[in-house]
C-alpha cells in the first residue's frame, strides 16, 4: 500500500496535520488475540512503530461513508461549466495558479491546510467556464471504493464471505 495519508487519517487518525477527521479506529493497539507472526513483525519494527491498531469487516460496512471532515472546509475543488449550464468536477483538490488568479490569494505563500481558515464550505470563484469551489471532503473523497484501498476491501469481503463479517480485521502499524 502505497503511503496515503488522508485515508490514514480518515479511518486510523494517523498524520491527520490538518485535524480534519475524527477518524474510525484510532489507537486501538494490537488486538490482544493477534497471530504471533504478526506480533513478531510488529516488534521487529521496533522504535520506529507506532499507531498500532486494527479495523474489523463490519465496522467497514458500518461507515458512514458520506460524513464531512470537521467541520470546515477541507479543499478548493475546480469545476469545468458545461454548455448547458451544469458543472463538471475537474480536480478535488486544486491549490493552482489559475486559482490564484481567481481568488487573488498567493498559492505559493499560504498554506492549503489553511482553507477552512480563510474560506466558508461553499464559498465560490467563478471564472466563466472555471468555477472553484471551497468544500468539506467526504470519507468517500479520500477512500474511495474505487481507489487504493479497493484490493484490500475485496479481500476482507471475500474472507467475510467465509469466516463472517464480525471475524474479519485489518490490522496496521505505521512507522516515524
Amino acid at each position: 500500500m502505497t503511503r496515503d495519508y488522508s485515508a490514514f487519517a480518515c479511518l486510523f487518525g494517523v498524520r491527520d496535520i490538518s485535524g480534519h477527521w475524527q477518524p474510525v479506529a484510532a489507537d486501538r493497539g494490537l488486538p490482544a488475540d493477534v497471530s504471533e507472526s504478526a506480533r513478531a513483525e510488529h516488534a521487529s519494527w521496533g522504535e520506529t512503530a507506532f499507531g498500532a491498531t486494527w479495523l474489523g469487516w463490519n465496522e467497514i460496512l458500518a461507515i458512514d461513508w458520506d460524513e464531512p471532515a470537521i467541520p470546515r472546509a477541507t479543499s478548493i475543488a475546480r469545476y469545468r461549466r458545461l454548455l448547458d449550464g451544469t458543472l463538471e468536477l475537474v480536480h478535488q483538490e486544486d491549490w493552482s495558479r489559475g486559482f490564484a488568479r481567481a481568488s487573488g490569494i498567493d498559492t505559493l505563500s499560504v498554506d492549503p491546510d489553511r482553507i477552512g481558515e480563510l474560506w466558508a464550505e461553499g464559498t465560490e470563484w467563478d471564472t466563466g467556464t472555471t468555477v472553484f469551489r471551497a468544500e468539506r471532503a467526504r470519507r468517500r473523497d479520500v477512500v474511495p471504493a474505487d481507489g487504493p484501498w479497493q484490493p484490500v476491501w475485496t479481500v476482507m469481503r471475500t474472507l467475510a464471505g467465509v469466516h463472517g463479517d464480525q471475524n474479519v480485521r485489518l490490522v496496521v502499524w505505521f512507522e516515524e
